[in-house]
Parts: structure tokens; sequence; C-alpha cells
């Protein structure tokens, strides 16, 4: 079984991407949904996080993920302190699942994995695939979808690895700076170059 990695800056389309994939039949992870998931049923993972946080960092005894995340990206070592009690578990479900989905014989998964190169797990894929939109176009992004103050965004595109190291690290790279429908060819070119391999 092939995993491919499915990466991208923030606001660079990778969930769309996914999306597409997943509409073709593609078997998608999406490692943020099981982060999430990890973070509001793992009472081990919330217990660290209260530990680590403070009370702060909750309301109504759930976490509230728009007040941790203004601390983590606005302090780096909050930021890998948090991504050191989420990553492992995150990391244990993806493994477990992958093996799961080699024995029931799938021929190809996608794991959408934001922080891919941040956090090493290149190494484990079979192939990379980058989704890639320029900077402007994430600020632009950013600003429509999460309504997020200039220094936020700043902050938030600082805290991920510079594009140019992540091209460099890439097997394949989807160019979704133009129009939906140019990116949407480029990744059915791609969805049929490994479906018929």
């Amino acid at each position: 079984m092939k995993v491919i990695g499915l990466t991208g800056g923030i606001a660079s389309g990778k969930s769309k991407v996914a999306s597409l994939l997943a509409s073709w039949g593609a078997v998608v992870i999406d490692s943020d949904l099981v982060a999430h998931r990890v973070m509001e049923r793992g009472k081990r993972v919330q217990d660290k996080i209260r530990l680590h946080f403070g009370k702060r960092v909750f309301r109504e005894g759930r976490i509230d993920r728009i007040v941790l995340g203004r601390i983590v990206f606005r302090h780096p070592a909050e930021r890998k302190a948090l991504e050191a009690i989420v990553h492992p578990q995150v990391k244990r479900i993806l493994t477990r699942r992958t093996k799961e989905l080699e024995r029931k014989g799938e021929p190809f998964i996608f794991l959408e994995i934001p922080l891919l190169f941040e956090v090493g797990w290149q190494k484990r894929m079979d192939e990379v695939w980058l989704v890639y939109a320029p900077p402007a176009q994430q600020i632009v992004r950013l600003h429509d979808r999460d309504h997020l103050e200039e220094k936020e965004v700043q902050r938030r595109l600082a805290a991920q690895l510079p594009w140019e190291e992540k091209l460099k690290g890439a097997t394949r790279i989807i160019d979704n700076s133009g129009s939906w429908e140019r990116t949407a060819y480029q990744v059915r070119a791609l969805f049929l170059s490994i479906s018929e391999r």
C-alpha cells in the first residue's frame, strides 16, 4: 500500500484538495480532525493540557480552541508543549489506521497532515503532495476564512516551515495560485497517475 502525505501551508487549499480526492473514492485521513477528537475525548490529553495551560483554556469543561490557539501561536514554546502532548496520540492513531487499511488491501491512502514537514513525518510517506499558494493569497484567505487580525495572520504563517523548505521536500507540487478549475485539473492528473499504477 502506498501512503501519500498531503500537506501545504495554512490556507493553501489542502483541505479542498483532500475533499476532491475523497469525492473520487480515495481514502483520506485528516490528522487535524484526529487531533481535535483526541483533545475533545481523550481524558489523559485533557488532563495534561489542563496541567500545563491551566483552566484558562477550558470553557464549560471543554477545551476552548480559540483561546488555546491564541496562546500557542503567540508563544512558540507553548506551541511545542501542546504538540508534545497531542502529536504522540495522533501519530499512534494514524499508524493504527494505516495498518488496518493495509490489511484491508487498500492500494493507497492519503494522510492530510498540515505540519508534515515540521514534525518530520515526510520520512514515513511514500510520496508527499504539497498544495502551494503564494503568501499573499494565504493572507487574504486567512482574513476571509478566520477573520484574523494582521498580527495573528503573521504569527500563524511564521509558525510554519518556509515554502522553500517544503517545496524541496515534496514529491509532487499542486499549484493552487490560480483558478480552482486549474487546481482540480492538476489533482485529477496526479490521482489518475497513481490509480493506474
